[in-house]
């Protein structure tokens, strides 16, 4: 089959496909039918197989909401990041935050909706789903808590989401028609973010620590099925992290990383609990839906994607930040879309003699040679990111298909241990926040750092050092934009970024759909013009 004819094919699929299903179980219940089912008012809701499709239907359109358009990586990495567009115009705007220019990709991100179909499937199945406890006796009250209790934390997070991105948005915590939006006026963001903080705390006092882990199972399957893949109490303390730290409230932000990092622990089968970096770059590596089952733990808040030989498959070419980087000899594309220069790799990894393992000069082998983990092509005019590479739909290895099935990953495990370290130094201990950076660049092949020899006992120099691991080690995962905001915040030293946070520069505009839609939503100021 012709290649484009095929791609065609399995897009037409996902457009079905893609707001329905929890990857990840895909495999688990590809027989079962009930499975491609929404969450809808029309729904019957009589049985598990109900809940269960409407269930995982929530985690579905979270997914959707964070992987249409890229939005994950075009709000997360590519606005005012370290990429550099190679010739899209649409991406340059996004790149230069020219977010008003007219493109339709712009357009689609800047258009709420879509996480509000999240909102309304959550809450429409708190309020049927319980109803299903009374009708069938496989479906009981721990059921009905475990289920309502994760689609809490999603609702949480796609809230979380939205006021980074716009600031005040309408608070719904009730169900409606999806053809009638309700008319509501924008709700300051604090009141949001305070309503987020009380979803997530009431929802980790219901989770357990890992689903299937108690003896009646979790849908049949037990805790190493469900390690890493859905949302349990940690899962909602990282959450809580994040939200905290974006509020400038480090006192719970540390809070809530340290007792993730203690507790975790106990659910990663390994002498380490963090990822390597071998299984932080290979194909079949953390972003890969089978990760090895002991470290899947390390996916705090996870969102994926699964390739099956079946009829209905989830990957494509959107929703994956592979779909803008790879090119050859990865994929059947002669150059990439972004790329990372020579010189802004220079500027993240190497700005003096480095050994780090991720990107560094291997002075041990002769002649010299580069760790290129996170890059492949280094003598390249557009050196590849090739990091995240799950390239699948080719058995014989030449990947002519160019689809992708990358988890969305929102926080793992070394994204706490930075995290914490920033509030760390926020709060007055920098010793403490030393050493869990140290313990991350031991991992990445890099020296210690001593507090009064290489940062002058100058917490800000350390702060700068906090943020520039997080520019290196999470680089495509959705955080540097938000970082750049929090370290404009707390350090104060980059002036563009500044005066971005001081004139409501850092939100994107309200698509113009919406403000058509409801008339009681204003634009953003900044974007008034």
């Amino acid at each position: 089959m012709n290649r484009l004819l095929y791609i065609q094919k399995m897009m037409k699929l996902l457009v079905l496909a893609a707001p329905l299903l929890f990857s990840s179980c895909s495999d688990l219940l590809e027989n079962d039918n009930e499975f491609f089912h929404v969450a809808t008012q029309e729904q019957q809701w009589n049985s598990l197989t109900d809940t269960r499709s409407a269930m995982f239907g929530v985690y579905g359109l979270m997914r959707t909401a964070l992987g249409e358009n890229n939005t994950f990586w075009a709000t997360g990495d590519l606005r005012m990041g370290d990429f550099t567009v190679r010739t899209r115009s649409d991406l340059q705007a996004i790149r230069d935050n020219k977010l008003d220019s007219p493109f339709e990709n712009i357009k689609k991100i800047s258009d709420w909706t879509r996480f509000y179909k999240v909102i309304n499937a959550a809450c429409l199945f708190i309020e049927k789903a319980k109803e299903v406890v009374e009708k069938d006796p496989a479906y009981s009250e721990v059921n009905y808590t475990y289920d309502a209790a994760q689609v809490r934390v999603i609702r949480a997070l796609a809230y979380f989401y939205m006021v980074r991105m716009w600031g005040d948005v309408p608070l719904i915590t009730y169900s409606y028609d999806n053809g009638t939006f309700p008319k509501v006026a924008r709700t300051d963001a604090d009141v949001v973010l305070n309503y987020v903080i009380n979803e997530l705390r009431e929802a980790a006092k219901l989770l357990p620590e890992q689903l299937g882990a108690s003896s009646d199972k979790y849908y049949g399957f037990d805790a190493a099925t469900w390690k890493g893949l859905l949302l349990n109490r940690y899962s909602a303390y990282t959450i809580l992290a994040h939200v905290e730290a974006w509020r400038g409230n480090y006192i719970d932000a540390e809070i809530y990383s340290a007792h993730v990092l203690d507790k975790m622990e106990r659910f990663i089968n390994a002498i380490e609990i963090f990822t390597t970096t071998s299984n932080l770059v290979a194909p079949k590596g953390i972003f890969y839906g089978d990760y090895n089952v002991d470290y899947r733990a390390a996916r705090l808040v996870s969102f994926g994607y699964k390739y099956t030989s079946n009829e209905v498959n989830e990957v494509g070419t959107d929703g994956h930040l592979e779909s803008w980087t790879l090119a050859e000899p990865i994929v059947r594309k002669q150059l990439p879309d972004i790329y990372l220069s020579k010189d802004t790799l220079k500027n993240m990894f190497m700005r003096t003699y480095t050994s780090d393992n991720r990107v560094g000069v291997n002075d041990m082998s002769t002649p010299v040679a580069y760790y290129k983990n996170y890059i492949t092509g280094m003598s390249l005019d557009y050196p590849i990111f090739s990091k995240i590479q799950v390239v699948t739909g080719s058995d014989n290895g030449d990947h002519n298909l160019g689809v992708y099935s990358s988890f969305i990953i929102f926080s793992r495990m070394e994204d706490m241990q930075l995290l914490r370290a920033e509030a760390l130094v926020v709060l007055n201990r920098p010793s403490d926040a030393l050493a869990l950076l140290n313990e991350l660049r031991d991992i990445r092949n890099l020296p210690n750092m001593s507090y009064a020899k290489n940062l002058d006992s100058d917490p800000k120099k350390l702060l700068k050092e906090i943020f520039q691991e997080r520019r290196r080690e999470p680089i495509g995962e959705g955080h540097r934009w938000y970082d750049s905001i929090r370290e404009a915040r707390i350090v104060g030293d980059d002036q563009e970024m500044v005066t971005l946070l001081n004139n409501g520069g850092i939100y994107w505009p309200v698509s113009g759909d919406v403000l058509r839609e409801n008339p009681t939503i204003e634009q953003n100021d900044y974007w008034k013009r």
